[in-house]
């Protein structure tokens, strides 16, 4: 009991000053807030023939160890030629949000079989070259998506070829940017074009010519 008591003033004493400066209630306080962390499984890239079918394998959120529910948006019609953007997205109890999406060519059978790689290169601008690499059917990557004069990964787009005369270039994230593409039209051997949507680019189309 002496002990509880020979401490007593000074701990009544650390409270009162507390208690009259507002400084101190604040000082050295921190908080911790883990942002959520999204879960895709499956194909990212996904397609599908006209007529197919497609499951949505949903997304999955943590908050630390802590399971977070999961907004799930938009549908894929498999009937309909055209390229399908699926948006998870989660919330932490601080508000904070992380977001994903899965993609899903619906492909026309007119473009089946079709091979649209190869090296472009823009006619106006920078006349920057594109290299288009096929990566499955009807899927596709451009290593250039404005024809700048320097190309590097953090430029590049993956996009369908879903109907003729038709490419669908949806938003996503690539190292250090985001891009989608509007008005994206192709001339198989011969150009495609499109208009980039990024704050940097402007909203010219950009025409790339077969080399």
């Amino acid at each position: 009991m002496k002990r509880i008591l020979k401490f007593l003033p000074i701990l009544t004493c650390l409270i009162m000053i507390a208690g009259c400066d507002p400084d101190l209630e604040t000082a050295d306080i921190s908080r911790v807030t883990f942002y959520p962390i999204l879960t895709v499984p499956g194909e990212q890239w996904n397609t599908i023939k006209v007529g197919g079918s497609f499951t949505d394998p949903g997304a999955t959120a943590k908050e630390g160890d802590a399971d977070l529910t999961v907004t799930t948006s938009g549908t894929v019609d498999v009937n309909t030629p055209g390229v399908y953007t699926i948006t998870y997205t989660a919330v932490n109890k601080d508000g904070y949000s992380a977001t994903d999406y899965r993609y899903v060519g619906v492909i026309s059978a007119a473009v089946e079989g079709t091979d649209m790689s190869g090296s472009y290169k823009r006619n106006a601008g920078a006349k920057g070259v594109s290299t288009v690499t096929k990566i499955s059917d009807n899927f596709y990557f451009a290593d250039n998506v404005g024809g700048v004069a320097v190309t590097n990964p953090s430029l590049g787009v993956y996009f369908y070829h879903y109907d003729t005369g038709l490419l669908g270039v949806p938003f996503q994230r690539t190292p250090g940017n985001a891009f989608e593409a509007t008005n994206a039209t192709v001339e198989l051997g011969v150009k495609y074009s499109w208009v980039v949507i990024n704050p940097g680019y402007g909203a010219a189309l950009r025409t790339f010519i077969k080399q």
